[in-house]
């Protein structure tokens, strides 16, 4: 057991134990090395996932992880204020664009079959081409957390987004999306974290968490155009 100090609440006690740091080839940049600081969180409430989340971790499943990269800092947490976002005209002509989808936040699937099978195609269109088994993508998305949630798109009985999240009273967190490789002309990335964003105003959510910001990866850059936004720099939210 042990206790981390977050910004705004009181100290909050989280269950698990801390891995040795790892070192691996840089998932985001060329030519760099990820240092990553890892825990196994094995019981945590929804004020221990805020107090991780404010310290600039992510995770999968019970398995939290912060870049501590040596030298490099490109990794950058990134947050939108909710009140105070505003729709760009890009942002309208793609919430238009989707008027006709259907729009849900869910506990639960009668099957996460589909779910798995749109993941595996989505991966595909990365270098990391390694497939991945059921089991290990269960645990990692649907850990017998409380705040785990689904953000589903669908066009009638057609899957076309999925957006796994973190939802607590005073966030959203976007863990994982992935789409419909069919509906790409509509821009469903886009349309699932504005859906989020949305989603979180009517639900009086302060922060929606968009993960890592990095300006010399173009997967991770587009989210600095979410404005205005708030990265985390020398733990502190700016």
């Amino acid at each position: 057991m042990y206790t981390i100090k977050s910004v705004g609440v009181s100290l909050v006690k989280i269950e698990g134990y801390q891995l040795e740091n790892t070192n691996t080839v840089c998932p985001y940049l060329e030519n760099k090395i990820f240092t990553s600081k890892n825990l196994i969180v094995n019981s945590i409430d929804n004020e221990g996932l805020e107090s991780l989340l404010e310290n600039g971790y992510r995770h999968f499943g019970t398995y939290f992880f912060k870049p501590e990269c040596f030298l490099c800092n490109k990794c950058r947490p990134i947050r939108i204020p909710v009140d105070s976002f505003n729709l760009s005209r890009s942002d309208k002509r793609v919430i238009n664009k989707n008027k006709m989808f259907s729009v849900n936040i869910i506990d639960k699937s009668e099957s996460y079959t589909e779910y798995y099978n749109l993941y595996c195609e989505h991966k595909k269109r990365f270098k990391d081409k390694s497939e991945e088994s059921y089991d290990n993508w269960i645990s990692s998305f649907f850990a017998d957390q409380s705040f785990n949630k689904i953000l589903e798109i669908k066009d009638r009985d057609n899957l076309v987004a999925v957006t796994h999240l973190d939802v607590t009273k005073n966030i959203i967190s976007a863990v994982y999306c992935y789409w419909n490789k069919n509906y790409g002309a509509y821009s469903p990335g886009k349309f699932s974290i504005l859906s989020g964003i949305e989603k979180a105003k009517k639900m009086n959510i302060k922060y929606y968490y968009l993960g890592y910001y990095i300006k010399e990866n173009v997967h991770m850059s587009y989210k600095k155009h979410y404005q205005p936004n708030q990265i985390l720099v020398d733990d502190e939210w700016k």
